[in-house]
């Protein structure tokens, strides 16, 4: 994959190339830099650039005036920038996220999942999670359970391995496609992991895992999870 960088700051750029270096699916890329309008237009219609991280403001010129020189109709998109509300329009020009300045290392690395070549269109098939030891890629079909709160979450595996991942659950939960099922504010499981459901304590719900391990179900959500569980055993 050829990545283009069009960024007028020499130090923002070198940070943009340590950091999708860091990215797993990225790592081997052949990145192309560009300070300018006129070098970037030059390398977009000189090589077959799959993903563009564009800065708006090139020492003035409007960054979105370098697309119109792409050679590759599949040419993805991510607009990082300090000029929040342009967002808009660079969702217009088709852009597949919008990075705001300054750069979160976390929110630029979701940028790049999103614009890897197997998202368009589906969700995908692994996660990136940022623990202790760094970048991990992990496949989606290994996760078995997820918590946490705002700030972090546990994932486990099938393995019954567990990674610490600093990304909230509401944000890892839009990453998931539909086999998982989010049972409670710090809980998501994968649904055909699910080998019962148990009365709790006044009322509640709990869900056995087939790991043997049990996850609360909220009230508020009690209906939605009977729902989905009963509709699957009913396909």
């Amino acid at each position: 994959m050829t990545v283009l960088i069009v960024e007028d700051d020499l130090p923002a750029q070198r940070r943009l190339v340590r950091l999708l270096r860091e990215h797993p699916s990225y790592r081997d890329s052949v990145v192309r830099c560009a300070d300018d309008v006129t070098d970037a237009r030059h390398v977009l219609a000189s090589e077959a650039v799959q993903l563009v991280l564009l800065d708006l403001d090139l020492n003035g010129d409007d960054g979105f005036s370098v697309l119109g020189a792409a050679s590759n109709a599949d040419m993805k998109v991510v607009v990082v920038s300090a000029h929040a509300d342009r967002a808009l329009q660079a969702f217009d020009v088709g852009a597949v996220d919008f990075v705001a300045k300054p750069v979160c290392a976390n929110r630029f690395m979701l940028a790049l999942g999103r614009a890897e070549p197997e998202s368009s269109g589906r969700r995908p098939a692994a996660l990136i999670v940022r623990g202790r030891r760094g970048l991990e890629r992990v496949a989606v079909d290994d996760v078995l359970h997820i918590s946490g709160a705002d700030d972090y979450v546990t994932i486990t595996l099938t393995t019954g391995r567990q990674l610490l991942h600093d990304e909230g659950i509401a944000q890892l939960e839009r990453q998931l496609p539909s086999a998982f099922l989010r049972v409670h504010r710090s809980h998501i499981v994968r649904r055909d992991a699910i080998r019962r459901i148990l009365d709790g304590p006044g009322g509640t719900r709990i869900l056995e895992l087939r790991s043997g391990s049990c996850v609360p179900v909220s009230r508020r959500r009690v209906a939605a999870v009977l729902q989905a569980l009963l509709g699957e055993a009913s396909a």
